[in-house]
């Protein structure tokens, strides 16, 4: 376990040296912006480092007591995005939000800086499993949203007898897409891509990002507050979050979603734990009936449409998702 600075290639002190050969990030920037997120809800993540198979380590903070939950976040974001789910379940469970490989303070992506659908799926296959064993952990349940969304869900098929429930919170990359943002869609080709990781990143570009993905109710509600707004900056200013899920995202291609990603119904035939989709109404990714058509095609699935809510559910609607998940883990 840490104090809250990253060990490996960064500096003592949380400084700006991420790697050999990368832009320099001030990582202080991000470490200070994080502790003020977490410091607002009176916790102090413990953190962890868990080698994984492939050879680099994910960082994993650790909040609350009881029966281990793994969390998984979606796209250019990090472990903290969980933040008001985690102080919400603090009491029920050990709460183990991991940064993504590339994300927070994770360490890179292997084999950099693009990925074939191919090794994506790989990754996402193995990632839980590969927490869990470096927590010394047999099995756990997974909460996921977004693209984290495709590793819990790819991660339940490839070890089912590791992986006991899935709780996605919003639609999860892997199923159908109906609305592709242009920022995304222009953001694939790798010229464009090249061009996206050197723009200028503050609030409101920040905020034009999020609303386009799903989050607008939570941003004109202040449901997603100024302090969440300061750490996601920091995310993608200070770390290199923003570069690798720009440069390691092989879902989305100029034409819309790349087909080779989408969870066919011979792997969802294979998903033996069971599913609460908890998803929201104003979900932007797609809507209602994209989730019942997807909630079909799985063996064992609820779905709970959660009204009032768009991408993350859990931050507009934070009571009503902490019940649900609760209430699944339970039984």
């Amino acid at each position: 376990r840490t104090s809250g600075h990253w060990t490996g290639t960064q500096c003592s002190d949380g400084g700006s040296r991420r790697r050999a050969g990368a832009v320099a990030r001030d990582l202080s920037k991000f470490v200070a912006a994080e502790k003020a997120l977490w410091s607002k809800y009176g916790i102090t993540p413990t953190e962890r480092r868990v080698k994984l198979r492939a050879g680099n380590e994910v960082r994993i903070q650790e909040v609350g007591d009881g029966p281990p939950l793994v969390f998984i976040h979606g796209v250019v974001v990090a472990g903290s995005s969980w933040v008001l789910l985690a102080d919400a379940l603090k009491n029920d469970f050990r709460c183990l939000l991991v940064d993504r490989p590339g994300c927070g303070l994770s360490d890179p992506i292997p084999g950099g800086p693009t990925q074939t659908s191919d090794e994506f799926k790989r990754s996402a296959d193995e990632l839980t499993v590969d927490v869990l064993d470096g927590l010394g952990l047999e099995t756990a349940p997974v909460a996921c949203t977004s693209m984290g969304g495709f590793f819990g869900l790819r991660g339940a098929i490839a070890s089912p007898d590791r992986i006991t429930k899935v709780v996605s919170y919003s639609w999860p990359m892997g199923s159908p897409m109906t609305n592709v943002p242009m920022m995304m869609r222009l953001g694939s080709p790798r010229l464009m891509r090249a061009l996206m990781i050197r723009m200028p990143i503050g609030a409101p570009a920040v905020k034009m990002m999020f609303k386009q993905v799903g989050l607008k109710r939570a941003l004109e509600t202040g449901a997603f507050d100024d302090d969440m707004i300061a750490w996601s900056i920091a995310v993608m200013k200070h770390t290199e979050t923003f570069r690798s899920e720009t440069q390691n995202n092989p879902f989305i291609a100029l034409r819309g979603l790349n087909p080779e990603v989408l969870l066919t119904d011979e792997e969802l035939a294979r998903l033996r734990s069971p599913v609460l989709l908890l998803w929201g109404e104003e979900d932007t990714n797609a809507g209602e009936p994209e989730a019942k058509a997807f909630a079909a095609r799985l063996p064992d699935a609820t779905l709970e449409i959660v009204r009032k809510a768009g991408h993350a559910p859990w931050i507009d609607e934070l009571d009503f998702c902490a019940a649900k998940t609760r209430a699944i883990l339970s039984t």
